[in-house]
């Protein structure tokens, strides 16, 4: 019996892993179009300018055919906040599908790049620690001449002019691209690099006018596209909505350079002279910008016009998705396969003694449950979009130390809630229901004896080293992706990519405060102080647990994106635009999105882990390393 479940484990195992590196091997023959595109990761040179020789990463995209006896216009890809030149992976593979060599970059403080974002500067007339400084200053670009501002292009100017200096480039005819914060960047390179021949603004500002004050362009042809539903409310002009944002007279006059309001997805103005103007209205997000359908087509359209591209595919003619898709397959069925390895190694000799029984003395009354889970729900959705905010900015962590920006963030409303969680269960089990109930530390999933607390060092030792072994299996394959077929494991935007030595030790900071929170509110109080009764089948109990467990622990962030997004979706603005608090609209409004899938798929895994160990280590050690590993391995540092 037990070598056939040992077997099934193997199989399952192997499945999993086939499917992973199977999907990112697909993926990557999809991002060079099956061969007619060379990519490559690069190292481009850079002297900062306070005087730091070091290097930009990027990723090439070289056409077939294209050299330097037969050179092709470029683009240069910047990618927004938070994320990384992968990002921009679905931009740049459609241009080099185009004949059109693709250059995109780490800007400072993000991915590989060994620059923080401090190096952008900021402006020092402002109060506040450095970190809220540098945010206050996003939209403060070199060219505005402001004390304090460094490198407001990030890295991308050194970029630009590199890629125009190949000699398979031609030089009067690279454009630039940039999503977000990477638009500033945009508008910094274009502005110090006048020859530059286009620009598409993905979810920006306006820059303007047209022409100065000595009839010279002052941006080339540049294509704005805009979010319908954009949760930054700089990138919708201050406005609470945005469908007559082409009746605004900064867009019309200073950004089209027309007297009158402008049509949504028409051109004005002319190529030749690079005058041409077009303001495109996409039914998305923010962050979806990157991967909008309309929005690509347009990009492509927009830049084999403006570089005088003649190619031999329709802007319609896209594969991105597919290859964001199989990534997204990778991902998940290698976090999956956790599950059948956590089988597998529990039943070897060595790890069988960590396959504990379930405690199965307590259930939590059910209406005491309910009270718990509403209390839970409550405090997450009241405390995130304030103290994540305060921990993103303002919270005093030394900058030399806690340099992960939306780490900080997160452990500061994630421990905010253990604090809370801590003193209710500490009151509820020496004086409460868990008193008058007789729980003990072993109905609370910690301690291997039923009636006295005793932790078994040699054992959660076991469980330890098989968190590591899981989040190594998971890093090998990540890390082979990356080297040998240019793939993380993500979906559109980072979740699990290769450590730099830098973020390796961000990771080792970051990790305790985001085990504390996993250990005890996601550990003892879901599955111990909570605990649920068991069903009739194991997959039964699985799921309903899952989906209880879920509801507990993302009930609150589903209350904040719906005070969000409705009154958005129903034309009104965004709730914090309408109560007069838009500073709390942005990035962890739109950092949702990632959240509510992590939390999906690794409550699944910590379920399982504890119906397998009758303990909460092994799961909320696993939750904890993965979400910090996705936090300090991708996010932006300072």
């Amino acid at each position: 019996m037990l070598q056939k479940k040992r077997f099934k484990s193997l199989i399952a195992f192997f499945v999993c892993i086939f499917l992973a590196v199977a999907s990112m091997i697909i993926a990557s023959y999809i991002e060079s179009d099956f061969g007619k595109v060379s990519v490559k990761q690069i190292k481009i040179p850079i002297t900062t300018n306070n005087g730091v020789s070091t290097y930009i990463h990027a990723k090439l995209y070289l056409p077939e055919g294209v050299n330097s006896a037969n050179p092709a216009p470029a683009v240069l890809l910047m990618h927004g906040y938070q994320n990384d030149k992968d990002t921009s992976a679905a931009f740049a593979l459609e241009l080099a599908r185009r004949k059109i060599v693709a250059l995109s970059i780490d800007e400072f403080g993000h991915g590989e790049n060994p620059i923080g974002m401090r190096n952008r500067g900021y402006d020092l007339s402002r109060s506040g620690p450095n970190r809220f400084k540098m945010f206050m200053s996003f939209s403060t670009l070199n060219f505005d001449q402001v004390d304090g501002i460094i490198d407001s292009s990030m890295g991308g100017t050194a970029a630009f002019r590199w890629l125009q200096s190949r000699d398979y480039v031609l030089a009067d005819k690279v454009g630039i691209t940039g999503h977000s914060m990477g638009t500033w960047s945009s508008y910094t390179v274009a502005a110090e690099n006048p020859g530059h021949a286009a620009i598409v603004i993905q979810c920006g500002e306006v820059e303007g006018p047209v022409r100065d004050g000595d009839g010279n362009v002052t941006f080339r042809n540049v294509l704005l596209l805009q979010a319908k539903y954009d949760e930054f409310d700089y990138f919708r002009d201050y406005w609470r909505t945005t469908e007559n944002l082409n009746k605004s007279e900064w867009r019309y006059k200073i950004f089209c350079g027309q007297d009158a309001p402008v049509e949504w997805n028409k051109t004005y103005g002319s190529f030749a002279d690079g005058t041409a103007r077009r303001m495109e209205f996409l039914n998305t997000v923010h962050r979806g910008v990157t991967h909008s359908k309309k929005g690509i087509s347009t990009a492509m359209e927009w830049f084999t016009t403006a570089l005088g591209v003649v190619p031999e595919i329709p802007p319609s003619d896209l594969v991105y998705m597919q290859r964001e898709l199989l990534m997204g397959l990778a991902l998940l069925a290698a976090v999956l396969s956790l599950l059948p390895l956590c089988s597998f190694l529990l039943t070897t000799k060595f790890f069988a003694p960590v396959a504990q029984p379930l405690p199965d003395r307590y259930t939590a009354p059910k209406k005491s449950w309910h009270k718990m889970a509403i209390t839970s729900i409550l405090l997450s959705a009241i405390f995130y979009p304030f103290v994540t905010q305060l921990g993103h900015g303002l919270f005093p962590y030394p900058d030399g130390l806690f340099k992960t920006l939306m780490a900080g963030g997160l452990i500061l409303w994630l421990d905010l809630l253990f604090v809370i969680a801590f003193f209710l269960f500490r009151r509820w089990y020496k004086k409460g229901e868990g008193k008058e109930l007789g729980v003990t530390m072993y109905d609370m999933g910690l301690s291997f004896e039923r009636e006295k607390t005793v932790l078994d060092w040699k054992i959660i030792g076991k469980t330890v080293l098989m968190a590591l072994i899981m989040f190594g299996l998971l890093y090998a394959l990540t890390t082979i992706g990356y080297r040998f077929f240019n793939t993380d494991l993500r979906f559109i935007w980072p979740f699990l990519r290769p450590f730099t030595p830098g973020r390796f030790l961000q990771f080792l900071l970051y990790l305790p405060f985001f085990l504390v929170f996993f250990l005890f509110n996601g550990g003892v109080r879901l599955f111990g102080q909570m605990r649920l009764k068991e069903y009739e089948s194991p997959v039964k109990t699985q799921l309903v647990w899952w989906l209880k467990n879920i509801y507990v622990m993302l009930g609150g962030l589903v209350i904040v994106a719906l005070f969000e997004y409705v009154p958005f979706l129903l034309g009104y603005g965004t709730g914090w635009a309408l109560t007069g608090l838009t500073i709390f609209d942005g990035p962890f409004m739109s950092a949702l999105v990632l959240i509510f899938p992590q939390f999906f798929v690794l409550f699944f895994v910590a379920t399982y882990f504890y119906r397998k160990t009758g303990k909460v280590y092994l799961g909320s050690l696993i939750t904890a390393m993965i979400v910090a590993w996705i936090t300090c391995g991708g996010a932006a540092y300072f």
